[in-house]
C-alpha cells in the first residue's frame, strides 16, 4: 500500500472530521456557559482554556529579557545557563534596541556559559544584567547587500513595509515570510543563499506583526488571513517583473507560506517552497507548549474548540478553522517542491507535523532533520551546512535568477 493510500485509509472521513469539530465546539460553548452560570471547576476550566486561546491569537508586543548576564571578563561574557546559551554556533543578544554578536563557547560550568565577544559587544554588555537571546546575527539588509530598496506593499488593510534585496531584473524572486511575534529581520540570515544565485529576496511584513497595518481586532489568524498580505507582496513582485516565485517561511511564516501555496492567485508562479522550523499544523505545537508549563493536555482540545466556536469572542478573536490550518490534511493540494528543515529538538514547534507532511508527500517534500539547532536556529548552529543544503537544493532543481 502506498503512503497516500495508507494516509487515505487511516485519515478520518469528512463526516467524522465534522463530527469531531462539532464536538470540540459544543464542548467549548458548554464550558463557556458553565463558566458564566456556576463558579468553581467550570469557571476554572473555561478560564484556563480562554487564556490559552487568547495567548495563541494575541500578538506579543514586547520581547522580555530571557538571559542573565553574570559579568564580562577577558574571556568574554558570562551568561546564566539555559538550553540556548551553551549551544555551538553564533548567536546574538539584544540589550534594549542594541545588538551584540556572540562567538563560540570558551568556558562553562553547571550554572553558566562564557562566550567570546568582540570589543563593541564588550562595551554594550558591560554593566548589563539581562538581555534577549536571538538568532539575528544578521538583522539588517545592508549586512548582506548594498542593493536594498525599502518599499510599501499595498494590502487590503493599508501599506505593509518590505525590503527588496538584490537585482530586481531577475526573473525569479524569493519572498521571505517571518514567524509569529518577530519581524522581517528574522529572515535576513538566509538571504545570501539566494543572492549568490542572483535571486533577489523580498522580506515582507503582514498584519499584526507590529510593522504592517493591524486588523480590526488586532488578533492573529494563525495563517488564515495573513497569507493575503503575502499574496499582495507576490503581486508587487510580479508587477516589478518577477515571473517565478520561491516562498520561504519561518515558524508561523511556514504555515502562512503553505496557505499561500494553496490559495494564491499567483500559485502557478510559485516554483518552490523552503520551510525553516514551520508550523505545518497547530495542534502539536500547542500540546508541547502546554506540556512545558505542566498543564493538562486536554486544555488544547478545549482551547481549539473555543477558537473554532462562536465562543471565540471570549479570546477576543473571530472563530478559526483548524482543519484549514492543517497542511497534512490538505497535503494533496500542494504541488510545488518543498525543502523542509526542522530540528528534532526544536523546543517550540515540534517536528511531528513536518515529518507527517514528508510522509504524506514524499514525491515533493525533501525533509532534512537537524539536531541540536532548536527553533529557527539552524543557520546559527551551522551556517555552512545551512547555506550548502539550501543552495544545493535550489541548484538541483534548476531554480535560477533567469529562465
Amino acid at each position: 500500500m502506498t503512503t497516500r493510500a495508507r494516509r487515505a485509509a487511516t485519515a478520518p472521513a469528512p463526516a467524522a472530521r465534522r463530527a469531531t469539530r462539532a464536538s470540540r465546539r459544543a464542548g467549548a460553548i458548554a464550558l463557556a456557559g458553565a463558566g458564566v452560570l456556576v463558579a468553581g471547576a467550570g469557571l476554572a476550566i473555561t478560564g484556563a482554556s480562554a487564556v490559552l486561546a487568547s495567548m495563541l491569537v494575541t500578538p506579543p508586543r514586547t520581547q522580555p529579557d530571557d538571559i542573565r548576564i553574570l559579568g564580562v571578563d577577558a574571556r568574554g561574557v558570562r551568561l546564566g545557563r539555559t538550553p540556548d546559551t551553551g549551544l555551538p554556533g553564533t548567536y546574538a543578544l539584544w540589550v534594549g534596541e542594541r545588538h551584540a554578536v556572540l562567538g563560540p563557547v570558551v568556558a562553562e560550568d553547571a550554572d553558566s556559559v562564557t562566550r567570546a565577544i568582540d570589543e563593541p559587544a564588550r562595551e554594550l554588555l558591560a554593566g548589563a544584567t539581562s538581555a534577549r537571546w536571538s538568532g539575528y546575527v544578521l538583522h539588517l539588509p545592508q549586512e548582506v547587500t548594498d542593493d536594498v530598496e525599502r518599499v510599501d506593499v499595498p494590502t487590503e488593510l493599508g501599506l505593509a513595509p518590505a525590503w527588496i534585496m538584490g537585482d530586481q531584473e531577475a526573473h525569479t524572486w524569493c519572498i521571505q515570510v517571518h514567524g509569529r511575534g518577530v519581524t522581517r529581520r528574522e529572515t535576513i540570515r538566509a538571504v545570501p543563499a539566494f543572492l549568490e544565485r542572483g535571486i533577489p529576496c523580498m522580506a515582507v511584513s503582514y498584519r499584526n506583526d507590529t510593522e504592517a497595518p493591524p486588523s480590526r481586532d488586532g488578533k492573529f489568524r494563525l495563517g488564515l488571513d495573513e497569507w493575503r498580505d503575502v499574496d499582495d507582496a507576490i503581486g508587487f513582485a510580479v508587477a516589478r517583473g518577477a515571473r517565478h516565485i520561491v516562498l520561504m517561511g519561518w515558524s508561523m511564516g511556514g504555515q502562512i507560506a503553505l496557505q499561500v501555496a494553496r490559495r494564491s492567485r499567483h500559485r502557478r508562479r510559485i516554483v518552490a517552497i523552503v520551510l525553516d522550523s514551520p508550523v505545518v499544523r497547530w495542534q502539536p505545537t500547542l500540546r508541547l507548549q502546554v506540556a512545558l508549563v505542566r498543564k493538562p493536555a486536554w486544555l488544547v482540545d478545549t482551547a481549539i474548540g473555543l477558537l473554532e466556536s462562536p465562543a471565540a469572542l471570549l479570546s477576543g478573536s473571530r472563530s478559526l478553522d483548524f482543519d484549514e490550518l492543517d497542511n497534512v490534511l490538505h497535503a494533496d493540494a500542494l504541488t510545488q517542491p518543498i525543502l523542509l528543515l526542522h530540528s528534532a529538538d526544536d523546543g517550540f514547534v515540534p517536528p511531528d507535523a513536518s515529518r507527517a507532511l514528508a510522509e504524506a508527500r514524499p514525491d515533493i517534500v525533501d525533509y532534512r532533520e537537524w539536531r541540536t539547532a532548536r527553533h529557527t536556529k539552524l543557520w546559527n548552529l551551522d551556517r555552512a551546512r545551512y547555506l550548502r543544503e539550501l543552495g544545493g537544493w535550489l541548484d538541483e532543481r534548476g531554480i535560477a535568477a533567469f529562465d
